[in-house]
């Protein structure tokens, strides 16, 4: 959706936001405690530690931003460009749940030092109040709320100069590194980690910044770096001006010290009312976001603004939920899980950058160019970092965000951009690709990846399932048609000369590519039959002067292509006219070196009740291996395999029997396999073989296509014909 409201510049719409919500309750509350149990070398590396994680996502951030055009939403928009609706949906519910709530948690935090101020004041009144108070502030105009936001960044400045002033006549002996203390270090920085996860306020404005590529990088890395100067220079400040007892055991030291001891509780409220402000300014905008793309329920509503451009309904679902979290008053439970929220978003922008860059496509072009190391160690980072908070919440929110994206997928979103998932799997199939092309090629690879020439795509319909269950789960299909013209390349280049010319050779092309999309949507249906089931299948046209030139053509190009074809599947006709050319497509297939599958079908069955294959073994067989395997493919779909042997000699039954026992044992086929030797001649034991739904044969080398047929005839079922390429090994 398009947006008219670009009001907010780099100090107004991004630096501001993200600093005051940098400077928050952490700063001032829980910072000495932070030096007290840990000295102020581990002080300093929390801080550099912490930061770290913001630093690499804001960088990039920074990147990102100066290569796409960003919308709405902010963290969101970034993901869900650049990894799909689906990665981005899951994502940004998470992000929006987790801003919203951390509303709640700011308004407790300056409640509850309003009530140490005036104790006779009901805490929940106090908390719906201010919600009330910014909610009309946010809903009035963002802009009026963002000027506020001076306001109480002078308030926090004065405090921060206050407490600069304070104290210089007690110094006191700096502890470098507290052996002494009680607490481990992880769970001090734990405590510490969400005073800076302040920098998706700033972004989440994204949508109505005047230039988002300038204003995003700037304002965002400048508010990253004023408040890791802060915080290194109050820890230093604290830890030459306190005790450690006095650091450790009293969460109100900076007002101890401060020259004016009101403006660092002046502080403290304005640092929590400002980052409720600016979440509350965010997270509808992430929720209104999520509405334009139709990612939740009654998108049209949430994606509404006002006349002045404001989220308003959006605004008012967040305050509804932030209330309830008030009244229930619980939120310090799962206050590690809204971290949690916070640092997957932020590696999930690390990995979307470093994926960028890895798989080197020509679309990323960021006027900020960051070596690739940054984000792969921000987002490694931003992951160990969530298991070193809390292990259990952690994985919860793993979890979550799984079910949240399992619920996007099956929603099969359009997505109406262009993101870099189909690029980040090509690269991870060309280096595949790559690296299996330096190992020897071995049998125990071996997958049915079979290439079908296809005459008339809509009388496939019925064989279509019983391809599926040879090729299922991890085969692939290659469907292809060849549109027949005798000269067609002499006809094609005289209806250029005409269209060139103005005459009426424009409607002999318009009638034959009229043609070939009749066929290619004919084939593309059969395909999605397929697709469905989760099977690897390509379609293909090509027009040829005649069928066998077409289908030598297209064997021999996808020979050479990934992941070749191992074998041509072919159909038997009644026509003998067709069957001439099944034998020059078989010799096609031995000359470029395919396995071969003929299917004879015996239309009064068809495949029965698709449930019992009989798999006729001769001794020594070459095409044993190749029938073998697709004996064993259909078999998980079918769930019955019989193995026949027939011996001319009654003195041999015993040892053919014995044979088949081994067979079973060395190729590890199904233990239930039933076993069967038939005394007699092979041509008079068809008709009395027993009953199956299909038989598969080896292609010996005599065997001609009237053989074939005459198989069938006395058999009375569906036959598969096999001939291996004498690599494939059951074993």
């Amino acid at each position: 959706m398009e947006n008219n409201h670009k009001r907010f510049g780099t100090f107004d719409g991004v630096f501001t936001p993200t600093i005051l919500t940098i400077i928050g309750v952490i700063l001032y509350l829980r910072l000495g405690w932070v030096v007290g149990n840990t000295g102020l070398i581990g002080a300093l590396l929390i801080i550099v530690l912490a930061h770290f994680a913001t630093l690499t996502t804001g960088l990039a951030m920074a990147s990102m931003t100066t290569n796409v055009k960003i919308g709405d939403g902010g963290f969101y928009s970034i993901i869900s460009r650049s990894l799909g609706l689906e990665v981005g949906g899951a994502i940004g519910i998470s992000l929006y749940i987790s801003q919203t709530l951390s509303i709640a948690l700011y308004i407790i935090g300056f409640t509850e030092v309003w009530t140490n101020l005036y104790p006779h004041h009901d805490a929940k009144i106090v908390s719906s109040i201010i919600l009330i108070l910014i909610l009309i502030l946010s809903i009035t105009s963002a802009k009026i709320a963002m000027k506020f936001q001076y306001i109480i960044m002078f308030i926090i400045a004065m405090s921060i100069i206050s407490f600069f002033m304070g104290g210089i006549k007690e110094s006191h002996h700096i502890i470098l590194w507290n052996t002494n203390s009680q607490i481990p270090f992880w769970e001090v920085f734990a405590v510490f980690f969400p005073a800076v996860t302040g920098i998706s306020a700033g972004a989440a404005m994204s949508g109505e910044l005047k230039n988002p590529k300038k204003n995003i990088p700037v304002g965002m890395l400048l508010a990253i770096g004023m408040g890791f100067f802060i915080y290194v220079a109050v820890a230093l400040w604290l830890s030459s001006h306190a005790t450690v007892s006095q650091l450790v055991t009293d969460n109100l030291i900076m007002e101890k010290i401060a020259r004016w001891k009101w403006a660092i509780i002046a502080g403290i409220m304005g640092a929590t009312l400002s980052s409720a402000l600016g979440s509350l300014l965010g997270a509808p905008r992430i929720l209104m976001a999520l509405g334009q793309d139709r990612i939740i329920p009654f998108y049209k509503l949430w994606r509404k603004r006002s006349k002045h451009g404001e989220p308003r309904y959006s605004l008012i679902l967040t305050a509804l939920i932030v209330e309830v979290s008030i009244i229930l008053w619980d939120l310090n439970s799962i206050a590690p899980l809204l971290t949690m929220f916070f640092l997957i978003t932020y590696s999930m922008i690390n990995i979307a950058v470093f994926i960028e860059k890895t798989v080197g496509v020509v679309s990323f072009r960021p006027s900020i160019k960051i070596p690739s190391i940054i984000p792969l160690l921000g987002g490694i980072w931003c992951v160990i970092t969530m298991f070193l908070i809390n292990t259990t919440f952690a994985i919860s929110s793993f979890v979550i965000i799984i079910i949240f994206y399992f619920i996007q997928m099956k929603r099969e979103l359009d997505t109406p951009w262009g993101d870099i998932r189909s690029a980040m799997f090509t690269a991870i199939s060309e280096w595949s690709l790559k690296t299996s092309a330096r190992l020897p090629k071995t049998s125990k690879s071996w997958k049915p990846n079979l290439m079908i020439p296809i005459e008339e795509p809509e009388k496939w319909d019925l064989l279509i399932g019983f391809i599926k269950d040879i090729v299922f789960p991890k085969g692939t299909l290659r469907l292809f048609s060849i549109k027949e013209n005798k000269n067609w390349i002499e006809e094609k280049i005289e209806s250029i000369i005409k269209l060139f010319f103005h005459k009426s050779g424009g409607e002999n092309l318009q009638m034959e590519d009229s043609a070939i999309e009749r066929l290619k949507k004919n084939l593309d249906k059969l395909a999605d039959m397929i697709k469905k089931e989760g099977i690897f299948t390509t379609t293909m046209i090509i027009e040829a002067t005649d069928l066998i030139e077409g289908v030598y053509t297209v064997s021999q190009v996808m020979k050479g292509m990934f992941f070749p074809p191992n074998i041509m599947f072919l159909k038997m006709s009644n026509d003998q006219t067709k069957n001439m050319n099944l034998e020059k497509l078989i010799a096609i297939s031995i000359k470029v070196k395919l396995g071969l599958v003929i299917l004879g079908l015996c239309k009064e069955k068809m495949f029965g009740e698709k449930k019992t294959i009989n798999l006729w073994i001769r001794d020594k067989s070459p095409n044993q291996n190749l029938a073998t395997l697709l004996s064993l493919e259909l078999f998980r779909a079918w769930g019955k395999l019989r193995l026949i042997r027939v011996t001319e000699k009654t003195e041999n039954f015993d040892k053919e029997y014995e044979n088949l026992q081994e067979i079973v044992e060395e190729q590890r086929l199904p233990a239930k396999s039933e076993l069967m030797v038939l005394q007699g001649d092979f041509w008079e034991i068809l008709s009395s073989a027993p009953t199956a739904d299909i038989n598969i044969f080896g292609i010996s080398e005599r065997m001609r296509i009237d053989k074939m047929q005459k198989i069938i005839q006395l058999i009375k079922t569906s036959c598969l014909f096999t001939k291996g390429l004498g690599d494939e090994n059951v074993e």
